[in-house]
């Protein structure tokens, strides 16, 4: 194995990434998941409060934490990751908080795999989502993921590994006051800054409306058509009881970009048919189940009913009770 020193090394085994090899589609869901948590880990370790929290990101806070890749070479048979702390100056040059909270999300992961109900420190439900995202890296075939952090004369070396990413699931799913998870179609988003909202289509049941912050753009705008799961505040109707509408904490996507573009013009196809296109009589006889009569004495008993009905009778009265008053 490569030992080249660097301040942050991932080794990563399994089927797809033998011998230095990474499909772009992984690597991006990686770079975004590890961004996600060093960022989250980084709020709760410098007292920002819940990681999951609205508003904008910090500015400096992302410069802090701003990491190079420099380098994807292979082990035996493995690929490595090297990162490096960004070089351009950052706002606060005399603060240098990369260090510890990559160790405290380091620490954290390998903590928080052991069974148990308490999150360790730096920890709260937003980064335990964010390893989530890491994670599913697992579900396609990679089978370890080791973290080298060398920021000290004993470099700190972490495993994450399947049945620890079960462990992350498992306390996700436990109870949440106030939470409920919705899974869909995202086909609709509004970014208007006076309220920005979405759509989710589950596969039953109506759309229901997700509302989001400055914050979730890109998510939303990188989930855009995908199938999604979400986490978020349900408002319920207290009448019926069903949701009205969800303040979002976090998106997962349930799919590749290409699935979706793949399923979604079939949808969209039939909806533009039914919508825009106007059908014949012939089609819509069809479409309703109408069919041609054979017996015309099956009309018979029908309005207007029989002649001698008396209802001629009875508008004839009505009319010349009228001009008597």
């Amino acid at each position: 194995m490569n030992k080249k020193i660097s301040l942050l090394t991932l080794i990563l085994e399994g089927e797809p990434v033998r011998f230095g090899r990474i499909p772009v589609s992984q690597l991006f869901d990686l770079l975004s998941g590890l961004k996600k948590v060093f960022y989250r880990t980084g709020q709760v370790l410098l007292g920002k409060g819940d990681s999951t929290r609205k508003g904008p990101k910090s500015k400096q806070l992302k410069q802090i934490l701003e990491l190079d890749l420099i380098e994807v070479t292979h082990g035996s048979p493995s690929t490595l990751l090297r990162f490096e702390k960004h070089t351009e100056p950052t706002l606060l040059p005399e603060i240098d908080d990369l260090p510890r909270i990559l160790e405290t999300a380091l620490i954290d992961i390998q903590e928080i795999q052991k069974p148990g109900d308490v999150l360790p420190t730096g920890f709260d439900r937003g980064v335990l989502l964010a390893w989530r995202d890491v994670g599913k890296l697992f579900l396609k075939n990679i089978t370890s993921m080791t973290f080298e952090l060398n920021h000290r004369p004993s470099p700190l070396r972490v495993q994450y590994t399947p049945k620890g990413f079960q462990v992350v699931q498992q306390r996700i799913q436990s109870p949440q006051t106030l939470l409920t998870t919705i899974e869909g179609r995202l086909l609709m988003a509004d970014f208007k800054e006076e309220g920005m909202r979405l759509r989710v289509h589950p596969s039953v049941g109506d759309p229901i409306v997700c509302d989001f912050d400055e914050d979730q753009k890109e998510e939303v705008l990188e989930n855009l058509l995908r199938r999604v799961r979400i986490v978020g505040e349900a408002i319920k109707d207290p009448l019926t009881d069903k949701i009205g509408r969800v303040r979002i904490h976090d998106i997962e996507p349930l799919e590749d970009l290409t699935e979706a573009i793949e399923e979604i013009p079939t949808i969209a196809t039939a909806q533009a048919y039914d919508f825009w296109t106007s059908k014949t009589l012939e089609e819509l006889a069809q479409t309703q189940g109408v069919k041609p009569i054979d017996d015309i004495t099956a009309l018979y008993g029908t309005w207007p009913g029989d002649v001698d009905d008396g209802f001629e009778e009875f508008v004839q009265e009505l009319r010349q009770g009228n001009l008597t008053r």
